[in-house]
Formats: C-alpha cells, structure tokens, sequence
C-alpha cells in the first residue's frame, strides 16, 4: 500500500522560465491488480502574489480498512510575474504503522532546510532547484513550450537529478473522457523501476494518467475529473 500512495503523488524556481499554469481542480482514481484502492484529489490555487499546489490521496474501501493510508503534498510559494517561486514543501505519509514527514524550506535560492523522519537537515543545491509537487506544474509548462525535461529536486533531504523523454502521442480512455496525450517516461535509475504519464494538451497538459510498475506489480492514477 505504500507504493500505492506513493506512486499515486506522483500523482517548482526562478532561474527557470515559466508560464505558470491556470488554477485548477482534479480528482483521480488509484488502481491496482484491477481494483480501485484510492483517490486522489489535486489543486492549484492562486492568491495575489502566492500560489499553492496540494494533493491529498487516500485508501479507500477494504485498502482503507486495512491500512488506513493517506498523504498530503503541498507546495507554496510565490508568483512572480509567470514564474512560480517554491518556498514551502510538504510530504506527509501516514498509517496504522507509521507516521512519516519530509518538511522543507528554501531559506535562499541554494539553501535549504528541513526535517525527514524527525531528524533535521541543511541541503545546499543550485538555482531552479523544485520540489517533487511542484515539478509537475513545470512539467505542464515545459510540454507547452517544448522544453527540455530535466530537474534538479530536493527530497528527502537529498538533492536528485530528475530526467524524462517524450515516448510519442496516445489516445486514452479515462473515467473523464478520451484524451490525446503526450506519453511521457521517467528515466529511473532502477531499470526495475518504470513509472509513465500521460499529460492531456487538452487540460493544459494536466496528468491524465500516471503508471507505475515495479515488483510486478502495476499501478494505474486515472483522471476522474478536471476543471
């Protein structure tokens, strides 16, 4: 069930040109082995100045009833022009066994501070440094613009080197609809690992569906419904 929620998270700075995307709403479903085991909902909102982006997903069903799984993602931070600025990150997992945070700040463009599982930490990294949350928001902007797909994250109090190539375009049928989608891979270091998403240039290039595979398992985040 952890990577389930995980996964389904999967479900951004200012040396790095954007055009911010408009606010939005979505609601997804999370399946796996053919059952739907959760939803997920995602934001993004703009207040003067600010932006935030959140995702909550949640167990649902006998997943709910045997693991009680829910996480919360929230990026905040400011808008400047069309540039989403992150300051404030959130990851928060939690479970009948366990109750696990990563908390961050960037207290300058190259310094950042946080927590992870309880214990303090100070990460330097460079300029256009993103969040995992808020890398997706520049993911939407990079199809638009035909950017390249490379990102420097910090997570976890670690600093991760994120890259990821287009695959083509493909059809799919979500439960909101059918959608002509860009198909995009993560190129995972762990070529156990495979993780694709499909964004929707309809949506403004809002995922329409993320697939993550690993242990054999499959497990599929599909839209529900956007507006």
């Amino acid at each position: 069930m952890k990577r389930l929620i995980v996964t389904a998270s999967f479900a951004l700075f200012s040396s790095i040109a954007t055009a911010a995307p408009d606010a939005f709403q979505a609601s997804y479903t999370v399946t796996a082995k053919g059952l739907e085991m959760g939803t997920m909902t995602a934001s993004l909102h703009y207040n003067n100045d600010g932006y935030t982006y959140q995702k909550i997903t949640k167990a649902n069903g006998l997943a709910a009833l045997l693991s009680g799984d829910t996480l919360t993602e929230r990026s905040s931070g400011q808008k400047s022009g069309a540039t989403l600025i992150p300051n404030n990150y959130l990851h928060h997992h939690k479970n009948k066994r366990k109750d696990k945070k990563d908390e961050f700040t960037f207290v300058t463009p190259t310094q950042v501070n946080g927590t992870f599982d309880g214990n303090a930490y100070q990460l330097s990294v460079p300029k256009g440094t993103l969040d995992m949350a808020t890398l997706e928001l520049y993911l939407m902007d990079a199809m638009t613009l035909n950017k390249p797909m490379n990102y420097p994250i910090a997570s976890r109090g670690k600093l991760q080197d994120y890259r990821l190539r287009k695959l083509g375009k493909e059809t799919i049928t979500v439960p909101a609809g059918e959608y002509e989608c860009e198909k995009i891979e993560v190129m995972h270091q762990d070529t156990t690992r495979q993780t694709t998403l499909w964004l929707a240039p309809k949506l403004h290039y809002a995922i329409a569906q993320v697939r993550h595979k690993e242990d054999g398992d499959i497990i599929e985040t599909r839209l529900q419904k956007y507006q």
